[in-house]
């Protein structure tokens, strides 16, 4: 590749990445008016528990009035505009790329996104619940459950992200089949040792609490099992 080539690809790169960042800009700015209602829809799940049992939620400072909500804003934007800086990128790349590759890409990317939006789906509706009624329950009655906006903050985001990425297993076991670098036999042989990192990583990337853990590391070896079954099927 000559260095005048090279320098093309460099500057289109460099325009891709400045219209990514103006669209995930324009995004935030859109939906920055509506940061607390963004806010409230991420606190419904414990705030509807709390109408319910006694408990309130807390800012231990005053900033995290603030950041918190703008916080939950840039993970909104960053999850509407990722469609179109995959678009992006995806003209950057493309024509460089055979067809299948083309469409082998865009069916990866597009059905990894909606995986993601599945799990945080079923996360806010199912694991949300649950967990929060748990614990809850557990309060002794003469303590007065008050939950810091910040903690509430990183625990809900970082199950957000930690379903999101397990709910990405069956894409990853089928094309590792796929592109032949792994045998449905040998996966299936893995099944006990998968068994040990779904708690490993439920206890990684989700709160030190067991209920967490268990809710994430069982519906990863349950999607590690659908990932076989399609895996086998292609085969």
């Amino acid at each position: 590749m000559s260095s005048k080539l090279l320098f093309e690809h460099l500057v289109e790169l460099k325009s891709t990445f400045i219209k990514a960042i103006i669209f995930f800009v324009l995004v935030t700015l859109l939906l920055l008016p509506f940061a607390n209602d963004l806010y409230t829809i991420f606190a419904n799940p414990l705030l509807d528990k709390f109408m319910v049992y006694s408990g309130s939620i807390i800012s231990t400072k005053l900033t995290s009035t603030f950041f918190v909500p703008f916080k939950i804003t840039l993970f909104c934007a960053l999850i509407i505009s990722f469609p179109f800086i995959f678009y992006q990128f995806w003209s950057f790349a493309s024509p460089g790329l055979y067809l299948s590759e083309k469409k082998f890409l865009a069916w990866t990317l597009c059905l990894a996104y909606a995986l993601f939006l599945f799990a945080s789906v079923f996360v806010y509706f199912l694991v949300f619940p649950f967990v929060f009624e748990f614990f809850i329950k557990m309060t002794p009655a003469d303590v007065n459950l008050m939950i810091d906006i910040s903690y509430y903050l990183e625990m809900v985001i970082s199950l957000f992200f930690a379903f999101g990425l397990a709910f990405q297993v069956p894409l990853i076991v089928s094309n590792l089949v796929r592109f032949n670098w792994v045998k449905v036999e040998s996966l299936k042989k893995y099944r006990p040792y998968f068994l040990l990192f779904a708690f490993i990583f439920g206890a990684i990337f989700t709160p030190p609490d067991v209920i967490s853990q268990i809710m994430l590391a069982v519906p990863v070896y349950f999607l590690y099992e659908i990932g076989l079954f399609f895996a086998k099927n292609k085969n």
